[in-house]
């Protein structure tokens, strides 16, 4: 079974907090509360309302929560549907700034991966947090450490996605509705034997970048993005073919094409 991982972390919430320093957590608890209760929901909305035609709406569910971060986990049945999910999730984004942070200099980015679990990743029931209506499951396994690895490069308002995830979204009926940009490669601890990993940002077909003037120039990366174009679909289908054929040749490891369903 492939399961679908969904981060959404807050930036800028670091500084934010030390604000407060020695006024305790009265003047930031409540816009964490806020956060951890209505992202939630309003997440849940926007999918909803994206398969509102459908005969059945993807089951979404929260995780775990770290620290200023909310983890989703779900199970997408083809490439269609995980295109839909990441583009209702990038709209949700969207919204919840507009909604709570115009006044607020915090700002949300995402991190969207992939991990099977019929081989080097394993789901653990954990009875302590199990109730009556089912169990609580964790995951670990190395795919499970490379979305967390990936989320470093994530950048506000946007999503980065795991190779796998790239090539799922390449793969399905309604790739047009997602804008993707490889943004270069950066060496990710016990990740391809070190081989630099290919960076890609997701945006919903037609958006830009809604990167702030200061971001811009503090962040390369986000002033390289700013002036981009979505990246031609026969590169970054190359990129893959080029990490699986590393795989192959250099370490005798076959990766299989991701198929959903």
């Amino acid at each position: 079974m492939l399961r679908l991982f969904l981060s959404v972390d807050m930036v800028g919430s670091t500084e934010f907090k030390a604000r407060f320093t020695g006024q305790g957590s009265e003047g930031w608890l409540g816009i964490f509360q806020t956060f951890f209760t209505s992202f939630p929901l309003m997440a849940a909305g926007q999918i909803g309302m994206e398969f509102l035609d459908d005969d059945a709406t993807p089951a979404i569910d929260v995780w775990k929560v770290m620290g200023d971060e909310v983890v989703f986990v779900t199970s997408p049945t083809s490439a269609e549907e995980l295109t839909s999910i990441l583009t209702a999730l990038l709209r949700t984004i969207q919204l919840y700034e507009e909604r709570h942070f115009q006044r607020l200099p915090l700002r949300l980015k995402g991190t969207a991966w992939l991990a099977g679990f019929d081989g080097q990743n394993i789901e653990i029931e954990i009875p302590e947090l199990s109730s009556g209506t089912g169990a609580h499951l964790d995951f670990i396994g190395p795919d499970i450490d490379l979305g967390f690895r990936i989320s470093k490069f994530a950048r506000p308002g946007s999503l980065v996605i795991s190779l796998d995830v790239l090539e799922v979204v390449l793969g399905a009926g309604n790739a047009d509705r997602a804008a993707l940009y490889l943004m270069g490669a950066e060496p990710l601890k016990g990740v391809m034997f070190g081989r630099p990993y290919p960076i890609v940002w997701m945006l919903e077909a037609g958006e830009r970048f809604a990167f702030l003037p200061w971001e811009i120039e503090q962040d390369p990366m986000m002033a390289q993005a700013a002036g981009m174009a979505p990246t031609p679909r026969a590169e970054l289908t190359q990129t893959i073919e080029d990490m699986r054929h590393y795989l192959r040749k250099m370490h005798g490891r076959e990766r299989a094409p991701v198929r959903l369903g």
